[in-house]
């Protein structure tokens, strides 16, 4: 088993990906994305207990090891992949075109990504048929 597993992490992403109020526009396009840092922030919030056991500070791995948003992205990057539709979180790609940097600032006011980054995978609950 995972730590992953162990954590009950899919459960309380669900959780927390239920509890993100939906867009204005909810009725046309559906659940709201969130951009994976959100994601991780609104995790921490609700679920400290994560972060603490996984010893992983909220953004930014530069001088330890990969944060909690770099370790939540590539997990379910590869959990979508590996189960597709029968996930039941999905994933969309920001598209780089024409912005160079996009700042996005945490509780505290802290840069939650490098200031180069561009590559955002924005995530929501699977609608259910």
């Amino acid at each position: 088993m995972t730590l992953w597993d162990r954590l009950g992490m899919d459960g309380k992403l669900v959780k927390v990906l239920e509890a993100i109020p939906p867009g204005p526009d909810a009725g046309d396009f559906g659940r709201a994305y969130v951009t994976i840092h959100q994601l991780a922030v609104e995790l921490d919030q609700r679920f400290p207990e994560v972060r603490a056991q996984l010893d992983v500070p909220l953004g930014g791995g530069a001088t330890r090891h990969a944060g909690l948003v770099e370790l939540l992205g590539k997990e379910l990057v590869d959990k979508i992949r590996r189960y597709g539709d029968v996930y039941p979180i999905e994933a969309a790609q920001l598209s780089p075109v024409r912005f160079r940097e996009l700042r996005l600032r945490g509780p505290g006011g802290r840069d939650l990504v490098g200031a180069s980054k561009t590559e955002l995978p924005l995530i929501r609950l699977r609608a259910r048929d």
